[in-house]
């Protein structure tokens, strides 16, 4: 740790001969011989010269070593051109369960009160692993925070960057902000858990088989979302008050969960009653997976249109929470053979639990 500190701060400071060092030099020569001090200058200004060089030298070859790695630099460069002078230009790094994190580029902002930190960070699979989980988009799935002595709290926000098949990296960007002070000029990153399978995919829902009137029953939802106006579905929806933030509805009953939905995400029907179209989806457990429909309805002129109404509730099998969605579209009658609907479905799963920790020290 000592040798990385010692690497960044020649890197991004402007280091200079120590001042109270050459007036000590000066000043044992100067009660030398008029000899000694011309000898003196012939040594010293050479070494001088050198001593001012070392940073520029330092600087430019630090930062040449670091250009070598391409997808650092086009990464930054692309989506956050803020931090390309603080790319590190050593390895910043942990391995757990066959991946490794590694901070690419940290730029920290100590202010009165709190801390903010903006960070370039990979993935990617280890080297010797056999595994190969790091192979396109993945999700840090809000497991990640900042650690210092005596913080409250530490907030902040993550995105997928890219990943970059030559570096078989996948690079994200994280902001966050703490009120701990750090001990030692460092800062620690912790992330407990990676999502490696993470994808999008666009799949037609058909409305050749609809549940006409469909039997409902009660659910305790646990969401609830759409138009203000809910005077049309007022029937299966029950009354927001303060004792019951999110109400009781009626939604279809069409399905007996088993386990065999416990890491699925499929429509499991789809019925239409009192102007009423109805998507129904289970999205599996929440335990080491992220999975929902988006569903889109398209009228005959080509308009698409997002639902009106969702729901969501869980279902219990065997000790197990498994999440439902209804979304729910206005619809006349009438235009049922007029439209059609498609979902883009969303999986982000593949849990690993790594518990990656890495210490950046603050210049």
């Amino acid at each position: 740790m000592e040798e990385f500190k010692i690497k960044y701060q020649n890197a991004y400071e402007q280091i200079r001969p120590r001042a109270d060092y050459l007036e000590k030099l000066y000043a044992g020569y100067e009660k030398g011989q008029r000899n000694r001090r011309e000898m003196f200058w012939k040594i010293m200004r050479p070494a001088a010269a050198v001593c001012v060089c070392i940073p520029v030298l330092l600087m430019t070859l630090l930062s040449v070593a670091a250009k070598s790695v391409p997808a650092v630099y086009d990464i930054v460069a692309r989506y956050a051109p803020a931090l390309a002078d603080f790319v590190l230009p050593v390895s910043v790094s942990d391995t757990s369960r066959g991946i490794t994190m590694q901070v690419e580029a940290v730029n920290v902002e100590d202010k009165t009160t709190e801390l903010s930190a903006e960070l370039i960070v990979s993935f990617s699979d280890a080297e010797g692993s056999d595994t190969d989980r790091i192979k396109g988009k993945a999700d840090l799935y809000e497991s990640y925070h900042l650690e210092s002595y005596g913080a409250s709290y530490s907030v902040g926000g993550c995105r997928f960057l890219a990943y970059d098949e030559m570096e078989d990296k996948a690079f994200f960007k994280i902001d966050l902000t703490t009120d701990g002070r750090y001990e030692n000029g460092r800062i620690k990153l912790c992330v407990s858990s990676l999502l490696t399978d993470v994808r999008k995919e666009q799949q037609d829902i058909p409305l050749d088989d609809i549940l006409e009137d469909p039997r409902t029953k009660p659910v305790s939802l646990n969401g609830f979302g759409g138009r203000e106006d809910r005077e049309a579905v007022a029937q299966y929806i029950g009354s927001f008050d303060e004792d019951s933030p999110l109400p009781d509805g009626l939604v279809m009953d069409i399905v007996k969960p088993d386990e065999s939905m416990l890491e699925t995400l499929t429509v499991t029907g789809v019925g239409y009653s009192d102007g009423l179209l109805r998507i129904q989806s289970c999205r599996g457990t929440f335990r080491d997976a992220d999975r929902h429909i988006r569903p889109y309805l398209v009228d005959e002129s080509g308009e698409e249109r997002h639902e009106d109404y969702s729901l969501m509730w869980h279902e219990e099998v065997n000790g197990e929470t498994i999440c439902f969605d209804e979304h729910w579209f206005l619809l006349e009658e009438s235009e049922l053979e007029k439209v059609r609907v498609y979902g883009i479905f969303y999986v982000t799963a593949g849990n690993v639990d790594g518990n990656w920790e890495v210490v950046c020290e603050i210049p």
